[in-house]
């Protein structure tokens, strides 16, 4: 077992199997597979995973991870968005009988990722470059939206996408740095001292004051929310085609935007009697879980049963 696979902590893995409900030999979609924290339990239990994901270092790192069960035909690899799931479903169904029981969505960013010196997640790589693309196919990087978008624009991003309250203070600084130098702002340290400049020290605060920020420029250059609106229709539409008996798809939000989104679709579903809603208000992390994993801590999990 390498440092990367006990470095992060996948989260409600309890909640995610009894929603889930995986059963020997049933086939599951892993969306977002990550380090393949989830899909070990899946797999565990007999049940055979399809996993997506679009960092090609979470691709190469899961090949040595689960080589004998990708060689044993457990595990099916593909390094695509899950916005690309249906299409991607339908090529491999080409060469391979399956229908698909459940779908498990985990919105969360990997700790390996967050934490990762490279490509500018981590705000302790000061002379990083300020990248923040998960899928390096991408065209667009944090450092070029720094450059490009005007203030009330960046303001509104880090407000709505990262609900940073000093939105505007923070954008402030960064259009007045650019007219002077914006090839500085190509790295982490130069935004993360912006940050500090701009915000009022709050005694006791828990996070560091670039994590909202960082989260904005994440989610934005990363399309994420828009590629969960994509992606939720899908995961229906699989599952509805599918023969498979007890079938569910299951989410994990960390930011409000992602929980509106699940929660507003799941409950569209049910009002058009497509399926139920497997518990009526979302699930947190045990106390015990937090203690182990405080990430868990704004994780919330909604599963609906067709």
């Amino acid at each position: 077992m390498t440092k990367n696979d006990t470095q992060h902590q996948a989260v409600l893995v309890e909640e995610v199997l009894a929603s889930l409900n995986p059963q020997q030999g049933n086939y599951y979609i892993d969306a977002t597979f990550g380090r393949g924290g989830h899909t070990r339990e899946l797999l565990k239990r007999g049940a055979k995973v399809i996993g997506f994901d679009f960092d090609q270092q979470s691709i190469d790192q899961a090949k040595e991870l689960f080589k004998k069960e990708i060689d044993n035909k457990q595990l099916i690899l593909i390094r695509e968005n899950f916005s690309k799931m249906k299409e991607s479903l339908e090529n491999l169904k080409k060469s391979l009988h399956l229908e698909v029981s459940g779908i498990l969505f985990d919105f969360g960013t990997s700790t390996d990722q967050l934490m990762s010196k490279e490509r500018g997640f981590s705000f302790e790589a000061s002379e990083e470059i300020l990248d923040m693309r998960m899928d390096d196919r991408l065209g667009v990087r944090a450092c070029d939206l720094l450059k490009l978008l005007d203030e009330k624009q960046l303001a509104k991003m880090l407000f709505e996408y990262g609900g940073e309250t000093e939105a505007r203070a923070i954008a402030r600084k960064i259009v007045a740095l650019r007219k002077k130098d914006p090839n500085s702002l190509d790295r982490v340290g130069t935004l993360v001292k912006l940050i500090e400049e701009s915000k009022s020290h709050r005694y006791g605060q828990k996070i560091h004051p670039a994590t909202k920020t960082f989260q904005a420029l994440r989610i934005i250059v990363n399309d994420e929310l828009s590629n969960i609106e994509i992606a939720l229709p899908q995961a229906l539409k699989i599952m509805q085609e599918s023969k498979a008996l007890d079938k569910r798809i299951v989410c994990i939000s960390f930011h409000e935007g992602e929980d509106r989104l699940v929660k507003t679709f799941f409950k569209q579903v049910e009002n058009d009697s497509l399926g139920k809603l497997i518990n009526k208000k979302a699930l947190v992390a045990s106390e015990e879980e937090l203690q182990n994993n405080p990430r868990a801590r704004s994780a919330k999990l909604r599963a609906l049963a067709l």
